[in-house]
């Protein structure tokens, strides 16, 4: 399924942990290879839920002695003012030390911004954070970096792996302070009944968890008859 504005419109509504509560309950398979580690985090606090479709790109900001060239970054500013749906840049680094990459600053935040780009997703640094977060812009990368050398995007010509996982133009994604989770196609029709079913067993759970009055085992109890009739409704809703 191809992803639709009213997806994403209604993903905005759920934390990037809960959707991948639901998309493990609906029964997706290989799940760890849809979710990014620790080593791409969340760089402007307070941004609200980042959901769009991949555009991949490839990039070197610390090699010494390179000509620069950004031809392909403005590229990608147009495919994302002509795409029907909201945009997330996923950048790989290719420069010689992933550690001094700084792939953005405010300027691109908000050229990105401007072009219909919700967020930007990368394994290099970036800087101009909190100039970044007054624009409203979403960062993901592995820290801050002050500078730059020459500047070099291009449009990635095949899928790029940032953090473990395989980003393809066009795959959907969405990222909160927990992280990034790409949404494989065959949940997409099921999968915001799915959220809100996670949501109602979360709480209904939770809420149990807290009685002092039961005990572990019968905690235990609760949890298997619970989430064994959840997880045969969201099994149902898998493509």
């Amino acid at each position: 399924m191809t992803p639709t504005l009213a997806l994403i419109e209604q993903l905005q509504e759920f934390e990037t942990a809960l959707v991948a509560e639901a998309m493990t309950a609906m029964g997706v398979k290989n799940t760890e290879q849809y979710y990014t580690g620790s080593d791409v985090r969340q760089l402007t606090p307070g941004a609200e839920l980042m959901v769009g479709v991949a555009i991949t790109l490839v990039a070197d900001t610390c090699t010494t002695k390179k000509k620069a060239d950004t031809d392909g970054m403005w590229e990608f500013y147009e495919m994302a003012r002509k795409s029907a749906l909201p945009v997330v840049a996923v950048m790989k680094s290719i420069g010689s030390d992933p550690r001094r990459e700084c792939m953005l600053g405010d300027g691109m935040a908000k050229i990105f911004k401007t072009s219909g780009c919700c967020g930007l997703v990368s394994d290099g640094g970036a800087r101009d954070l909190e100039r970044i977060n007054k624009v409203g812009f979403t960062v993901f990368g592995s820290g801050t970096v002050s500078n730059h050398s020459a500047l070099i995007y291009q449009l990635a010509k095949e899928p790029i792996t940032v953090s473990g996982v395989t980003f393809t133009n066009g795959a959907l994604l969405c990222g909160d302070h927990d992280g990034i989770l790409v949404i494989p196609p065959e949940c997409h029709a099921g999968l915001v009944e799915a959220c809100i079913l996670s949501r109602d067993i979360e709480t209904r759970c939770h809420c149990f968890l807290r009685r002092t009055d039961k005990s572990p085992e019968e905690k235990r109890k609760y949890l298997a008859k619970a989430y064994e009739v959840h997880l045969k409704k969201c099994a149902a809703l898998l493509g």
